[in-house]
Parts: structure tokens; C-alpha cells; sequence
């Protein structure tokens, strides 16, 4: 007796029901359409673009906050001034006006922005010369090299800030697009260029808020055509291609710069991974004895180990240049520089490295030798103290700063004179002398050499210096 074997096919109706309930779910899993009413949006960012009154008062307010973080190099308190900053909306307003094709909107969009801009650099700039604190501290560096990766923040960014506009169920998300997309602090930054004369930074944090902008916009626009908002004024299809053209030709020549800087960046990140690679298999055991090194990009490179004690010298320096030849380092010459400072955390670590491997008695006599290390460490200091003569490094760092802050700087010179007034004397007065270049005015000389004083006093933690011309 034949066995008839069971029927599994499956419908061909079943599939289709399948195929058209995924393609349902996902279509509506990714649907930006549903609940966005297009007249509300645009009225809501016409309405709240305008810099003036109010808005003018909370961005004047957020600029000086912002400053105050970047000069404390505070996350917390940058974080909290981009959250009351009105200057995300006449950016989105710029990017739906072109993008529904409204001049009259564009102009209003543009000239509010202008406002802004003016607002939060003549309020950074003034904070920052008056600001006794001018030193380029790691928040203010972070916003000097603006990357390709910062245009893809500021991409998402204006995506998210457009969407959460347009659907009012999900509004809550601005404050965090304010935080990520990072419009303010560069502003900051620039006002702090120019308050300290640096075109340098002043320039390349400007570069940065002008890619965090132009991408914000590019992000809205993008997003107001595929939602289909109605132009309105009519556009042909040729003026359309026309557009979406020039829009792609300026969006390429404002990134193209941002990859060059990013090649930079992570060239120099590479090179520290490989230098760290270098400590690690050459140095070795040693490197507790490294304080710090430094990475000089001049002709030729040098790679400047900072050390303390003698376990790192100059005798070791051809196996060092070796090695750091193998660890993919090329054309770079290695200095040592012995300081006599010592990190309480590298003090902790060498201890700890004793107990391990030594019993108590010679673990006590090691203690006590570096204790009489540190004595005379301290008299050394005490000794240069009195002399004022600063430790190798930190005159090389006040001198890098200096130049850094005052371009016309050429030469300065730090030591101790005797002083006396034919009543009294003293032997503690410091001294710096100034050598500019002969092309800057007299005024301008004064103004920074006050401005230098003041530096230098906060800097080393002097009572008194006198400028000597």
C-alpha cells in the first residue's frame, strides 16, 4: 500500500501576507511622516529664530557662562550654558527657508544669526581680555581642530533638531541636540583668540562653529525636502538641480579643509601609540622614572623624555634612538631632561615596586635613601627658588606659551637683580626683560607687557615682578 506523503506547501497567498506585514512593520518602524504637521514647524521655527529682547539677554548669558567653563575646564558648566543657548533655531531656520524656498525667511534667518554671532564674540572677547586667567587649557584646545568626524555630529545633530521640531511628541530632544552638535564653545574660543591676539586659534574655532552650522542647516534641508514641506514660492526642476548642485559643491569645500586637519590629528595619535609602544618595550620597568615627554614637530622632530634619577641617562640614548626607530618612529631625535620634581603618584609607584620584590629591611633602606633623594631634591629647589632659575621644561613651556600668546614677542629673558631705593634693599626681586619686534607700536607694547605681568605672576606664584625694558 502506497503512503501518501503530507502536503507542506505553503500558500502562496500566506507568503505574500508575510512579505506585505515586514515591509508594513518596517515602513512604519522608519516613518518620519506620521504626526508631523508641516505649517506648525515652520511657524514655530519663523517664531523662535529671532535673536533680540529675551533671546539676546539668554545668549549673552550662556556666551559668559561657556567662557567661564572653558577657562575653569569645566565639562559641567560648558554643558550647562549650551542648554539655555537660543542659537540652534535661526540655524534650523536657515535650513528650512532654503529649503521650502522662502527668501524673505532666508534674509530674516541670516540677518539673526549675524546678530548672534556678533553678540557671542564681542561678549567672549570682552570676558576673555579682561579674564586674568589666558592660558590654552585642554577645553579650549579640544575646539582648535575641527575634524570630518565633528561634520557628522553636526549632521545628526541637525536631523535630530529638525525632527524633534516637527514632531511635537518628541520636543524634549533640542537640549541634547544643543549639547551634541556644540555650536557655542567655538564662538568662545574665538573670542578668546582674539582677546589674546592669536588669529590662529581665533580662526580655527571659528572654522569649527562654521562646519557645526553649515551642516546643521544641510541636515534641515535635507530633511524638509523628504518630508516634501510645500515651497513657498514655485521652483522649477531645473532651478532645483541647479540648487541641490551648488548646495553639494560649497558642503565639499567646507569639508575638504576638515579632513587635512583630521589626517593631522590622527597621524599625531598614531605617533603617540607607537611612542607609548616604544616606552613600554625599551624603557620598560624603568619608565616609573618617566615623569613626562613632549613631542617637538620642528625640523628635525624631537622626542623629549622628561625624567628624574639616573636610571634613564644619556648613555642609553643609542638603544632608546634604535628603538624607537623599530616602533615605526623615523626622523625623530631623542633628548633627556633630568628634573628634580617628583609626582606624589610616581613616588607611590616606586614604593610600591620595592615592597614586591625586596624584604623589609632593604625595602626601609631604599625608603630612606629615597627620602634622602627627596631632601636633597628640595634643597636644589629651595636653591633655584632663591635664584629664581626655572626648572628646564618649565621655561621652555612658559617660553612656547608666551610666543603662542604674543606673536611679536621675540626674545625674553628671566633671572634676579638687586634692587634698592637708597633707603632699603633687597636681594628678591625677579626680573623679565623684553624684546619685541621693532614694527610694534609703543602702546601695544605696553598693553601686553601688563598683560604678560600678569601671566607670569599667576603662573609661577610670584609676589612681585618687575618688567625691565
Amino acid at each position: 500500500m502506497n503512503q501518501q506523503k503530507p502536503n507542506i506547501e505553503v500558500p502562496k497567498e500566506s507568503l505574500i501576507n508575510i512579505r506585505n506585514y515586514l515591509k508594513d512593520f518596517f515602513k512604519d518602524v522608519i516613518d518620519l511622516k506620521h504626526g508631523v504637521v508641516k505649517s506648525e514647524t515652520i511657524k514655530e521655527i519663523r517664531d523662535k529664530m529671532t535673536i533680540n529682547g529675551a533671546n539676546a539677554w539668554m545668549l549673552m548669558c550662556s556666551i559668559m557662562i561657556a567662557s567661564l567653563g572653558l577657562n575653569m575646564d569645566s565639562q559641567a558648566v560648558i554643558i550647562g550654558a549650551m542648554l539655555i543657548s537660543p542659537l540652534m533655531s535661526p540655524i534650523l531656520g536657515i535650513g528650512l527657508s532654503v529649503g521650502i524656498n522662502d527668501k524673505e525667511m532666508l534674509k530674516k534667518a541670516l540677518i539673526h544669526f549675524g546678530i548672534a554671532i556678533g553678540i557671542a564674540i564681542i561678549t567672549s572677547t570682552i570676558y576673555f581680555y579682561l579674564s586674568p586667567f589666558n592660558e590654552t587649557g585642554p577645553e579650549i584646545q579640544s575646539r582648535t581642530q575641527p575634524t570630518f568626524l565633528d561634520v557628522i555630529i553636526a549632521f545628526f545633530g541637525g536631523i535630530a533638531g529638525i525632527i524633534s521640531i516637527a514632531r511635537k511628541d518628541i520636543s524634549t530632544t533640542i537640549p541634547g541636540v544643543a549639547i551634541a552638535t556644540a555650536l557655542m564653545p567655538p564662538l568662545c574660543v574665538t573670542g578668546f583668540g582674539i582677546a589674546n591676539g592669536n588669529w590662529g586659534i581665533a580662526s580655527s574655532s571659528f572654522y569649527l562653529f562654521f562646519l557645526n552650522t553649515f551642516f546643521v542647516s544641510l541636515a534641515t534641508y535635507i530633511i524638509v525636502r523628504y518630508l516634501g514641506f510645500p515651497y513657498k514660492q514655485y521652483v522649477s526642476i531645473q532651478a532645483r538641480r541647479k540648487g541641490r548642485m551648488y548646495v553639494f559643491l560649497f558642503a565639499l569645500l567646507v569639508i575638504i579643509p576638515s579632513f587635512f586637519i583630521f589626517t593631522k590629528v590622527f597621524k599625531e595619535y598614531k605617533t603617540r601609540i607607537k611612542i607609548d609602544e616604544f616606552i613600554d618595550n625599551y624603557i620598560g620597568k624603568d619608565k616609573i622614572y618617566l615623569d613626562d615627554y613632549v613631542i617637538i614637530n620642528e625640523n628635525p622632530k624631537r622626542l623629549i623624555l622628561k625624567v628624574y634619577g639616573d636610571k634613564i641617562n644619556k648613555s642609553s640614548i643609542d638603544n632608546y634612538q634604535e628603538g624607537l626607530k623599530k616602533s615605526g618612529v623615523n626622523d625623530t631625535k631623542i633628548e633627556i631632561i633630568t628634573t628634580s620634581e617628583i609626582k606624589l603618584e610616581q613616588l607611590k609607584k616606586l614604593e610600591s615596586k620595592i615592597s614586591g620584590v625586596q624584604n623589609i629591611a632593604e625595602r626601609l633602606s631604599v625608603v630612606e635613601e629615597e627620602k634622602k633623594k627627596k631632601s636633597q631634591d628640595i634643597i636644589l629647589l629651595e636653591e633655584k627658588l632663591k635664584s629664581f632659575q626655572l626648572d628646564s621644561m618649565l621655561f621652555q613651556s612658559l617660553s612656547l606659551e608666551l610666543k603662542g600668546l604674543f606673536p611679536d614677542l621675540e626674545n625674553y629673558y628671566f633671572g634676579k637683580m638687586q634692587y634698592s631705593n637708597f633707603y632699603s634693599s633687597t636681594n628678591e626681586i625677579p626680573v623679565v626683560s623684553l624684546d619685541w619686534k621693532s614694527s610694534k607700536s609703543k602702546s601695544l607694547r605696553n598693553s601686553d607687557e601688563v598683560k604678560i605681568k600678569k601671566f607670569l605672576i599667576q603662573r609661577l606664584s610670584l609676589d612681585t615682578l618687575v618688567i625691565s625694558n
